[in-house]
């Protein structure tokens, strides 16, 4: 049976393992730790050892059966004042800059069509089009970011990269169809179609000017000197970041591009779900520049999307302008 030991780094002071009348000199740099383990030969156990190391130094060990393991962290040393204080200003502004920008994240939300006099309500060419605006969803991956901040956190430029899912839920029992000049609905009687949605899936950039109301001062030199001489943490605490009780701002366009295109029916027929897949383009517009508004309190983040660009190809549909809502489920900062 392999011998198995889990090892805790308590950094209980050696003195208190000594017995009280006994006058004992502590060493600063020796550490006691408690050793729980099991083993063929002792069974479970509970030893206590005494290791010299760095006073501001922890460890983790784990000890095998010919093997002792142990990792142990300590603060970095600094090469010298001057580029240690920049490093720790630069990661602090770093830290910063990520955590006041709000784009990374997953995204969810619902769309919607409105006709050319921004009516969702559309027009009789344009009836085989209406969507069941609940059940045509929106998601999008936003998994990078970056923002070049002016001046300070509060105003800055943001540009990302994100992958989205844009779904279209036909509201009624019609087949799409298309040709080389238009695309067009056909109504069916049978069968009653239990889902028949067109969607698109691309890649997504925002180029946002986004604002933030909350303050969050950087350390100076001073400030860093005098953290790392406080053993209380009242100084670094006075420079801990956190979004709490901001309200935040971003508005510009976010423009996509479509390289995958679906249209899915599912019906039932003698007791079988039967379901149809086509990858044709149905004339959609491979790309679409929106204008687009997010805004939030916290964590909390709300955002609009209205399309500058049509649904369709010019002139091979009826003119539909895509709408989205929604709000970040998910933020990755």
């Amino acid at each position: 049976m392999k011998h198995l030991a889990i090892t805790f780094a308590a950094l209980i002071a050696a003195g208190a393992f000594a017995q009280s009348d006994t006058a004992a000199v502590q060493d600063p740099a020796r550490t006691t730790r408690l050793e729980l383990g099991v083993s063929s030969k002792e069974g479970g156990y509970a030893k206590v050892t005494s290791d010299t190391t760095s006073k501001d130094s922890s460890s983790f060990t784990i000890t095998t059966k010919r093997k002792r393991i142990t990792i142990t962290t300590e603060p970095r040393l600094w090469r010298n004042e001057s580029d240690s204080i920049a490093d720790v200003i630069k990661e602090k502004r770093t830290n910063r800059r990520n955590l006041f920008t709000y784009w990374s994240g997953i995204d969810v939300g619902v769309n919607t069509l409105v006709g050319d006099d921004g009516d969702p309500d559309l027009s009789a060419d344009a009836e085989f089009m209406e969507i069941n605006n609940a059940r045509s969803r929106f998601v999008s991956i936003n998994f990078m970011e970056q923002k070049i901040e002016f001046g300070s956190h509060h105003v800055g430029l943001l540009t990302g990269l994100g992958w989205e899912f844009v779904n279209y839920r036909l509201k009624n029992n019609v087949t799409l169809a298309y040709d080389a000049d238009s695309v067009y609905g056909v109504e069916m009687e049978t069968p009653d179609l239990r889902k028949n949605k067109l969607r698109q899936m691309g890649l997504r950039v925002p180029l946002m000017l986004e604002f933030n109301t909350k303050r969050s001062p950087l350390p100076t030199a001073d400030d860093v000197r005098a953290m790392r001489a406080d053993t209380t943490g009242a100084v670094a605490k006075r420079f801990r970041q956190s979004r709490k009780h901001n309200f935040h701002l971003a508005m510009g366009v976010v423009g996509s591009w479509y390289f995958d295109t679906m249209y899915k029916q599912k019906w039932e027929q003698d007791g079988e779900t039967r379901k149809v897949r086509d990858k044709g383009d149905y004339l959609l517009l491979p790309y679409r520049a929106a204008a687009s508004v997010r805004i939030g309190y916290g964590a909390l983040n709300l955002f609009a999307e209205y399309s500058l660009t049509p649904l369709f190809k010019d002139g091979k549909g009826p003119e539909l302008t895509p709408v989205t809502v929604g709000l970040t489920l998910i933020g990755f900062n």
